[in-house]
């Protein structure tokens, strides 16, 4: 019998073994996995330009290439400007040289296109009207942005300086490129390093990022804007490269503090600070808001407004830039700890966020318009739209009172203390003093009452309740006033049951569990209304 004893404990000794090696594997891999360094993609614009479709002007398009007016469309390179009709668009590829990200010389020279000006553009030489001619004529940098008249050309050097703009862009002589290892992506390029020009502490590189395939077509067309203005390589589609990759623009310019542009809703601005928080670089960039979300109460409490009017005029948003002022942002950690439930605990998670945290009727029908949004039924976006489904989902929920008595299912403590919670149907917990697109519920129907302000830099977060959606709907129109039910820095909120709760606008359905939330830093933000924060 012990021989087979021996044979049994032998090969459990085996599998224990072997149990042990693929533990220690994997910590290899996980390890060597952390230690991957993540290269920024773009196109080779060597290979040829990168075409869209020409859709949004109302004056004649010439080909760039036969020099005819483009009828019924046609497509223009959203980096360097050149047009083309289709039956042309291979022969400018090959004739008609792009924007390039990168070039091997010491110096900037200009890079002229000819044709197709924008409207009102004026000769850098003359400072006369050019490019309202009815024939193909005139030309610009799509660089510096310059317009001269074809005869003034010869009159200015060749040595360009990148214009007005030139303290948002990385020259292309500063960066090195490396080729892409995957056979099937030679089409692109991968940013190897970037080289600091030396211009002073005003060169803070603007990087654009929004979510090209998101809603409607506002970030893509912010993308192609920035493209005709800085280097291609500055703006970033997340439809693409994740935050984490996008921001490694700013890890190759560990020296110099970057300004990031970032074009979506609270989700996804919530998104890509996450990955700010966690670079590794000498200062963290700047951060500016275009509100395409549905709600933008992040934008709306920082300055930038609740929505952009009209189309993208990305110009303007630079010289918005130049006046804004630099600020911190608080953003704050849910430590979540599912409860015990038959004796076993499930993992945990930890949410990051810097506008709001709420759990009840808000985070509900939030929850519902998310479910509604991943259907496959959900076939047409737009702000208007969404906005149509929350009030659906608000008005359902005045009639089901899906959170009531929400108040004897919590506990909440704050700064140590425990609060006794009046009947309510939600609890919000505000950094910004903007909640629900636009409501500013902390010092609502306060004139002339002494109470501290709901500031995004201090440390510190504001507590409410809420009765109903129903209450929701009267603050909006201000006829009522939040429950105020305390701020501190540190609270601790105790969930029985299964409710549903929101970060940010991103919401789920929580378990039985103790959610702990603390401050866990700032990050830079820009803001056109400077003193909003208590720095």
């Amino acid at each position: 019998m012990w021989p087979l004893l021996l044979l049994w404990d032998m090969g459990l000794s085996g599998i224990i073994i072997e149990v042990i090696l693929g533990l220690i594997g994997l910590d290899f891999l996980f390890r060597l996995w952390r230690r991957k360094v993540y290269y920024v993609k773009v196109y080779d614009f060597s290979k040829g330009h990168s075409w869209c479709s020409i859709s949004d002007t109302e004056q004649a398009v010439h080909c760039s290439v036969c020099e005819h007016v483009l009828l019924g469309g046609g497509l223009r390179c959203d980096s360097c400007g050149v047009c083309a009709d289709e039956r042309c668009m291979h022969k400018a590829d090959k004739r008609l040289k792009c924007k390039q990200v990168s070039v091997d010389s010491i110096s900037m020279k200009h890079q002229w296109v000819k044709g197709n000006l924008p409207p009102e553009s004026i000769c850098h030489v003359c400072e006369e009207e050019c490019g309202n001619e009815r024939h193909f004529s005139d030309f610009r940098c799509c660089w510096c942005q310059w317009t001269v008249h074809e005869k003034c050309l010869p009159n200015l050097a060749d040595l360009c300086n990148l214009g007005v703009y030139r303290n948002f862009i990385i020259p292309p002589n500063c960066i090195t490129l490396r080729r892409s290892p995957r056979g099937r992506l030679r089409s692109q390029c991968l940013v190897a390093s970037i080289k600091e020009p030396q211009w002073g502490p005003q060169w803070k590189p603007l990087i654009v990022i929004g979510n090209g395939k998101s809603g409607s077509n506002e970030a893509c067309h912010l993308l192609s804007s920035a493209r005709k203005v800085l280097n291609a390589v500055q703006a970033i589609d997340l439809s693409d490269q994740e935050p984490k990759i996008a921001l490694q623009l700013c890890a190759l310019l560990k020296e110099t503090q970057c300004r990031l542009l970032i074009a979506g809703g609270d989700g996804t601005i919530a998104w890509v600070l996450n990955a700010v928080q966690n670079l590794d670089v000498k200062h963290l960039p700047e951060t500016a808001v275009l509100p395409l979300g549905t709600g933008n109460d992040l934008s709306r409490a920082l300055g930038w407004g609740p929505h952009i009017e009209g189309a993208v005029d990305f110009h303007g948003i630079l010289k918005k830039i130049e006046a804004s002022s630099s600020a911190l942002l608080d953003r704050w950690l849910a430590d979540i700890r599912p409860s015990r439930h038959l004796g076993i605990r499930f993992p945990g998670r930890s949410v990051r966020f810097n506008n709001y945290f709420s759990v009840g009727v808000d985070a509900r029908v939030a929850l519902n318009f998310h479910l509604t949004r991943q259907s496959p039924m959900y076939l047409f976006s737009h702000r208007l739209f969404n906005k149509l489904i929350y009030f659906t989902y608000g008005t359902k929920d005045v009639v089901e009172q899906s959170c009531e008595g929400l108040e004897n299912q919590i506990e909440l403590i704050i700064d140590k203390k425990p609060i006794e919670l009046p009947s309510v149907q939600a609890l919000v917990f505000l950094n910004v003093d903007s909640w629900g697109a636009g409501i500013k519920p902390w010092n609502m129907g306060q004139e002339g009452v002494f109470m501290p302000k709901c500031l995004y830099g201090d440390g510190i977060m504001e507590v409410i309740g809420v009765s109903s959606s129903f209450h929701i709907a009267q603050m909006q129109v201000g006829l009522s006033e939040p429950l105020r039910i305390g701020r501190g820095k540190s609270f601790r909120l105790r969930i029985f049951g299964k409710q549903p709760v929101q970060a940010d606008g991103e919401p789920w359905e929580q378990g039985p569990s103790e959610i702990i939330i603390e401050n866990c830093g700032q990050v830079p933000v820009l803001t056109v209304e400077p003193n909003r924060s208590s720095q």
